[in-house]
């Protein structure tokens, strides 16, 4: 704790020490924007002015003597290009993703008239890209949690305690400004980023670059914090209550430190409702929420910029249990059970970047650190008299537990990009150290308390280069190798290459191909023996047999953009995998403890709709897939994976064959200010007992909804926003105990008025 508190001070006063011209702040995820400004006759047009404008981001550079024009560090999101000369105006709108090449031709004529957006490399990732504005995000009724936003993707359902799970398994690799924030599966049930905070989310689930790897990618979530881009300084402040206990407060401030640019939030919230129950209405279940971020940016110069990240959080949640039996949920509690998690989480990064001097590369070093500490207060003399209800009606002696582990992550992320007329070349590396210490006591009625003590370092280095060639405007072939390794109770590596062609086969149609490997190391805290003592006795030895997982991906899509703003995609996919890294039970908790299926599939298609204008924001998507797995072994099970004899596959118990999600925002007033949102989302159903056979869940269908508007800065008009979550109160079961996870309930519904007063 002492170490981390030391980081972030040092960071802060490094970042504050440095003195710098002026220059607009610019995020970490981007991508190049260049182009040519020319006359109808093709004549270049020197020394004009043109203007990149997005929601929060507006830049400006100026022409050369070949008309030529570059914009190196764009935010991903929706752009209007613009340049007024004495020839005419130029207008083009566009779309820009993390690590795209957008090339543009603008023609000034003496009208305005708009130019479509051509891009060389076909946006990188045509059918796998995501984009949320933060005007989106404010609007829609569920914006207070990011598992909420990636959720709304092709391919990512709602699991256990609203844990995504994208393309059939679990894990998702999160990016903060362009910095990693590594996570486990082991039991964090606190997010990692309040959108609230944010500019923009974008989520990328498939067709991964080689930049991203080293663990689990069923989906690449890139973050922009929000503030530092916004123009000006000021703030707000908003307050909100509701059902269920809700009750939140929260403050933004932008203003100046000297040169620097420096956006703060300040978030608290607390509920009577926080993790889905066993029970359909919640017994002891209360949460609360505390986390503070601040982003500082101090441009050096016009080319060179600094930019620090500093994060604190802490998140409390009592563990809800069920007091009465009930068929569907066999762990019966004794009344007054207080089981409580505490989550603390910290995080630092600060980062230089270099651009060139022609706009068409740079140079950028992250170093970062994260700080994680998660415990669970068993309430042992009540968590040994609870029972679970056999078959039979007999009852059998449950167990208690304590545990309290931290985990600090220290790494360094460099890379390098340059574009040429007909490719993007990109290098990198990544390093990071894993230093965990963690403290657990098992308590089983009639046998001594088991304790387990230790402590281990790991580490994971990445290596990639990619590049992306345009042989001609239409076609993109986007090559790329990663060399992963780690270390840790268990190591490995792996060499993955990666393939996407993208045909631009007719105008706005792109015909999209992909494949590649992906390696995925298991954390240290993770590779865990605390649950085969439950099952075994206090005696056994360690076994850290848990394996790295490796995977296939492959998918053929078709993307097409109909309209500035209005795209969508049809995609198929298969991802095939060695060691699958999945979840079970750890003893009656809801904590989860990590084992390997020794084979899985994912397999199925997607397709998404996306619009976004001045008046609406919509998104549809609508998936088909099967989840399967088979060999069930490694870590709480006790044999290694290279053991199994049965490879059998079975659906996964979070196999639902269909879900979709829906949202649609209209916005109405003469400023826009107002807005309405309905969202809906539906599945099938999980299976009921996946090793046992078939048998699911009965469909369900929830529906969303929020009313408000936005607050005014410049008039100081308040906001306000009015939100319900489940609007027809469905509380439909989100999973059946089936040995390897307990019962779930979805959320009654919760309505909650939020107002803002901005300054």
């Amino acid at each position: 704790m002492n170490l981390s508190r030391s980081v972030l001070t040092a960071l802060t006063c490094a970042t504050l020490a440095v003195v710098s011209t002026t220059a607009p702040a610019r995020a970490d995820v981007v991508g190049l924007v260049r182009g040519t400004l020319t006359r109808p006759d093709h004549h270049p047009l020197t020394h004009a002015t043109v203007t990149l404008a997005g929601e929060r981001v507006v830049q400006t550079t100026a022409t050369g003597d070949d008309g030529r024009f570059a914009f190196a560090r764009v935010p991903f999101g929706h752009y209007t290009l613009q340049a007024t000369t004495a020839d005419g105006t130029a207008l083009a709108s566009l779309d820009v993703a993390s690590d795209a090449v957008v090339d543009v031709e603008l023609v000034a004529v003496a009208t305005i008239g708009r130019t479509a957006a051509t891009s060389t490399s076909v946006r990188g990732t045509p059918v796998s890209e995501n984009a949320f504005s933060a005007r989106r995000l404010a609007a829609l009724p569920r914006n207070d949690r990011i598992d909420a936003i990636v959720e709304q993707v092709p391919g990512v359902v709602r699991f256990s305690y609203d844990e995504p799970v994208a393309h059939g398994f679990h894990g998702l690799t999160y990016e903060l400004d362009g910095a990693p924030l590594p996570q486990s599966t082991s039991s964090n049930f606190a997010q990692l980023v309040d959108p609230r905070n944010v500019q923009a989310v974008e989520i990328f689930t498939g067709a991964f670059p080689a930049e991203f790897g080293g663990s689990r990618q069923g989906a690449v979530v890139n973050v922009i914090s929000g503030g530092t881009e916004a123009a000006g300084n000021g703030g707000a402040l908003t307050l909100g209550a509701g059902e269920l206990g809700t009750s939140d407060a929260r403050l933004v401030e932008h203003f100046t430190a000297g040169r620097a640019q420096v956006s703060l939030a300040l978030n608290g919230s607390r509920a009577d409702r926080g993790l889905d129950t066993p029970a359909r209405d919640a017994q002891h279940d209360a949460t609360s929420t505390s986390d503070q971020f601040v982003r500082i940016a101090l441009p050096l110069n016009a080319r060179d910029l600094l930019a620090a990240d500093l994060s604190n959080q802490l998140t409390t949640f009592q563990i809800p249990i069920n007091t009465v039996f009930d068929p569907t949920s066999p762990y019966v509690s004794v009344p007054g059970t207080d089981d409580v998690q505490r989550e603390y989480d910290r995080f630092a990064s600060l980062s230089f970047t270099h651009t060139s001097a022609d706009g068409n590369g740079y140079v950028r070093v992250v170093p970062w650190m994260r700080w994680n500490r998660v415990a669970y207060d068993g309430d042992l003399a009540n968590d040994v008299l609870a029972n679970v209800v056999n078959p039979d009606g007999s009852l059998s002696s449950q167990n208690g537990l304590r545990q309290d582990r931290s985990v600090t992550y220290a790494g360094v992320r460099a890379s390098v990009f340059r574009a040429s007329d007909q490719h993007a070349f990109k290098a990198g590396i990544d390093v990071q150290q894993e230093d965990l210490s963690s403290n657990s006591l098992i308590r089983i009625t009639g046998t001594p308390d088991f304790t387990d003590d230790v402590a281990a370092k790991g580490t994971q280095t990445g290596i990639y280069a990619e590049d992306k060639w345009t042989p001609t405007p239409r076609l993109a072939i986007n090559a790329g190798l990663r060399y992963d390794h780690s270390t840790g109770f268990v190591g490995g590596a792996q060499l993955s290459p990666r393939l996407e062609i993208n045909d631009e086969i007719g105008h706005g149609t792109v015909l999209h191909a992909y494949a590649g490997r992906l390696y995925a190391a298991p954390s240290l805290e993770d590779v865990r023996r605390d649950a085969v003592v439950t099952q075994t006795s206090a005696t056994d030895s360690p076994v850290y047999d848990l394996k790295p997982e490796r995977d296939t991906y492959v998918e053929v899509g078709l993307a097409r953009t109909f309209a500035p703003g209005l795209r969508g995609y049809l995609n198929a996919f298969d991802r095939t995998v060695v060691n699958v890294l999945d979840t079970t039970q750890l003893a009656n908790t809801p904590l989860f403890a990590v084992f390997n299926n020794a084979i899985g599939v994912d397999r199925g298609v997607e397709l998404r709709l996306d619009e976004a204008s001045a008046r609406v924001d919509a998104g549809l998507s609508l998936t088909f897939q099967r989840s399967l797995a088979g060999g069930i072994s490694g870590s709480t099970f006790l044999f290694p994976p290279d053991s199994v004899g049965d490879l059998t596959l079975q659906p996964e118990d979070h196999d639902q064959n269909w879900s979709s999600n829906a949202f649609y925002t209209r916005r109405f007033g003469s400023d826009l200010r107002t807005f309405a949102t309905l969202q809906t989302e539906y599945g099938t159903g999980f299976p009921v007992q996946f090793e046992d056979g078939p048998g699911r869940l009965p469909t369900h269908w929830a529906i969303d909804a929020s009313f408000g508007r936005a607050a005014d800065r410049t008039t100081g008009r308040l906001g306000w926003t009015l939100s319900a979550d489940n609007l027809l109160d469905h509380r439909y079961l989100v999973k059946v105990n089936n040995g390897f996870n307990t019962t779930q309930w979805n959320a009654p519904r919760r309505i909650v008025l939020r107002v803002t007063a901005p300054w």
